[in-house]
């Protein structure tokens, strides 16, 4: 059981199912939140996740065994054949979807379908080892988590929910770069061509910097729409600022790893805290 448990990438589901119940707060800011939806929504995209990851733990097997990352993954370790695994899979996908459909909405299950398909059969699959490109297509299906959350309670796609799935985007492509700097050998000796092998460390941070400010200036138009408050966008703002501090340290620090980890990490303090907010601004209208 073990191995099927660690197989799903458990910390990446949870941490999806946190900008699951973000997304779902967002939107519940207006209205009384429904614990019988929140359950069944967080359940069902937690296992379509689930079975997201695992698949692409199965296609990358291949590379895995390459990178000092991934080569303890447990498909490499395991004695488990890998039909098991699939089957496992594709009981966890027909499970979460059947469970969105029924349960939640008919929105939510086919959001939930694209962004599986997305990271599996299009990211995965094909463009993770063909172009540099495939950050930007792999955001897409990152950014939907939250989105299901949102159209959970909303039942629709509006100019709110647009924003949410956009700030997601942009924030992952930093996120993602940074990784790709700090185990660039990995990625090169394993063959895959993501942006820092390609294009080089410096252009690499340049874009980081760009992505960063783009994600800020998102950030404020959440409170220009007066979707959030005004402590949300100064404390945002502030985390910003040093987070783009941080992005200007590696570029003249290059040969730094300090300073990509401390962007790694600061990365994923910024998305814990975005969401954070996200549930502490529905509290104001309790």
């Amino acid at each position: 059981m073990k191995n099927y448990f660690l197989s799903i990438k458990p910390g990446i589901v949870i941490a999806n199912l946190i900008s699951v119940l973000g997304g779902f707060c967002f939107f519940s800011s207006y209205v009384y939140i429904n614990i019988y939806v929140l359950f069944y929504v967080v359940f069902g995209t937690g296992l379509v996740i689930a079975s997201g990851c695992l698949f692409n733990n199965i296609i990358d097997t291949d590379i895995d065994k390459y990178m000092i990352r991934t080569r303890s993954r447990i498909l490499l370790q395991s004695s488990i054949p890998i039909l098991y695994f699939k089957i496992y899979g594709i009981l966890l996908l027909l499970l979460g979807f059947s469970i969105l459909f029924i349960k939640v909405n008919i929105l939510s299950s086919l959001l939930s379908i694209m962004g599986f398909c997305i990271y599996v059969f299009i990211y995965s699959l094909y463009m993770k080892r063909k172009t540099i490109y495939s950050t930007i297509v792999g955001s897409l299906s990152g950014a939907i988590p939250p989105l299901v959350g949102y159209c959970s309670v909303s039942n629709s796609i509006d100019v709110k929910s647009i924003l949410l799935f956009t700030v997601f985007i942009l924030w992952q492509i930093p996120h993602s770069y940074s990784i790709y700097i700090l185990y660039y050998e990995d990625y090169k000796k394993a063959k895959i061509p993501v942006f820092s092998v390609k294009k080089g460390i410096e252009k690499t941070i340049k874009e980081i910097i760009f992505y960063i400010l783009l994600f800020s200036l998102v950030i404020c138009l959440f409170y220009n729409f007066q979707y959030v408050n005004f402590k949300f966008i100064m404390v945002l703002s502030l985390l910003n600022i040093f987070w783009l501090c941080i992005s200007f340290l590696c570029y003249f620090f290059k040969n730094c790893k300090f300073f990509f980890r401390l962007l790694f990490y600061f990365s994923i303090l910024i998305i814990c805290i975005f969401n954070i907010f996200l549930m502490l601004n529905f509290l104001q209208y309790i």
